[in-house]
């Protein structure tokens, strides 16, 4: 049996890393009795997030039990497939480019806020909010359909509200929108917003979640919702 679980840095689990601690999926191994896998990696997007799952997954099919967890990303991040070397955003921690099978590094992270030449180029001039709601909706209906055709229990849920503009906002593309929403299996998400605003002011490193956070997060949200 295996649990195996990802999201950006509110599902770290690499306890080796200076500053981090333990976060809901070593709270919900522990309570489980399954040995993790973690594909979790600080500031990626819902791509990495789904291509990562559904790698570690299709190598894991042996076992007899397995178990997903998923901490959806923000909406705005984004990646791209490139041989390029990339710069290192300013805090200089994360791993640039990254992969999510081991020994292969070809994804470049970026995200809005990072000084860096293809960042600001791309957000400066290609990205539209819209295309990361569409974006998003379509990595987690991916990974749905891949977890239901294998019989994967599951649950999802995100690590802050992306409130998707519903079908009566008049934003531009919206109907776009209404059909990937329809699709989407609700019922697989945790009954919360997301874990930042259900930790009601998130108490540890950096505006996150902190262990205790965690462990309560895990044992009075998770645990209750089980896997359906």
């Amino acid at each position: 049996m295996i649990l195996i679980t990802s999201g950006c840095s509110f599902s770290l689990t690499d306890q080796n890393m200076e500053d981090h601690f333990k976060t809901w999926p070593n709270y919900l191994s522990e309570e489980l009795g399954m040995p993790l896998t973690s594909k979790a990696m600080g500031s990626q997007g819902n791509g990495l997030i789904s291509r990562g799952i559904i790698y570690e997954v299709s190598q894991n099919l042996k076992w007899e039990e397995i178990k997903v967890g998923i901490m959806w990303s923000g909406t705005d991040r984004h990646e791209v497939w490139s041989e390029e070397q990339f710069e290192k955003n300013v805090d200089g921690w994360v791993e640039n480019p990254t992969g999510f099978i081991p020994e292969t590094k070809h994804w470049q992270i970026l995200n809005p806020h990072w000084k860096i030449h293809k960042s600001d180029i791309y957000y400066k001039h290609l990205h539209e909010q819209m295309y990361g709601y569409i974006n998003t909706l379509e990595h987690i209906l991916r990974t749905q359909w891949f977890l239901d055709k294998c019989g994967i229990p599951y649950f999802m849920t995100f690590m802050k509200d992306p409130i998707f503009p519903n079908e009566i906002n008049l934003m531009p593309g919206n109907e776009e929108l209404k059909h990937l929403r329809d699709l989407i299996n609700w019922d697989k998400f945790l009954p919360v917003k997301g874990m930042y605003e259900w930790c009601d002011g998130c108490e540890g490193i950096a505006d996150h979640p902190s262990t205790e956070q965690h462990e309560q997060f895990t044992r009075e949200v998770i645990l209750p919702f089980g896997f359906k």
